[in-house]
């Protein structure tokens, strides 16, 4: 798993070969973890190659919105900055396109620093969970349905995709969908991250008035702070 994380890194931080770095990583990542689905990679690199287009960041967010709204059934994930970059009209035009309809989820970076805005995107519809993957890669993507995926690609000293693909591929979307939700099945809640960081940050002696500090620095709203001083039981 090491080497491949390497591999993954050493891919990605070559941005004048973008595409094919997605392409690569792609393989790596999602076609390398299925086995039975190894058979039709020539076909479907192809086709990657003949439906991808090249996004600069505004036509990404762009991207992303509309593929928000044009979605029925589910909206998934992956992002480290989340909206934190983002401007507030950026993050209004997102926010608005979030429907309670939609099966929508999101993994995260394990990313302390990023906690007040992993629970503004809950209070907005969206399932969200942790994991380190997120932070290992600068690889991220937004699968809709089963229709289309966003893929997006950070540079090395900035954690906000500023290059993508856009893919409407049906069977590679269906593939980076169940990638998602095996990444999903071993990611930690929400709630159970936020806790943890609560009890690092509060050693050695967890109380309420800590608790509420934190509370204010994350923006937690009174039943997110209840739900997580229940968890810390204090």
């Amino acid at each position: 798993m090491e080497i491949l994380q390497e591999l993954i890194r050493w891919l990605v931080h070559h941005a004048e070969a973008l595409l094919l770095c997605a392409v690569g990583i792609l393989e790596l990542t999602i076609l390398f973890k299925i086995p039975k689905e190894k058979k039709g990679r020539i076909e479907l690199i192809g086709e990657l190659r003949t439906t991808r287009v090249v996004l600069g960041r505004e036509p990404y967010l762009n991207i992303i919105k509309r593929t928000l709204e044009e979605s029925r059934v589910s909206v998934y994930f992956v992002s480290n900055s989340l909206t934190s970059n983002m401007s507030e009209s950026d993050k209004s035009d997102i926010y608005r396109r979030y429907r309670t309809s939609i099966d929508h989820r999101c993994i995260a970076g394990k990313d302390a620093g990023k906690i007040k805005y992993m629970w503004e995107q809950r209070r907005k519809g969206v399932e969200v969970r942790v994991n380190n993957y997120v932070m290992i890669s600068t690889f991220r993507f937004q699968v809709c349905d089963d229709d289309v995926a966003v893929l997006g690609l950070s540079q090395e000293d900035n954690e906000q995709s500023r290059q993508g693909i856009l893919i409407g591929d049906r069977d590679f979307c269906r593939m980076l969908k169940d990638n998602f939700l095996r990444y999903w099945d071993e990611s930690e809640t929400l709630e159970e991250f936020t806790k943890d960081i609560a009890l690092e940050a509060m050693k050695p002696n967890p109380s309420v008035t800590l608790l509420e500090e934190l509370s204010q620095k994350w923006s937690l709203e009174e039943t997110e702070k209840n739900e997580i001083k229940r968890l810390l039981k204090i």
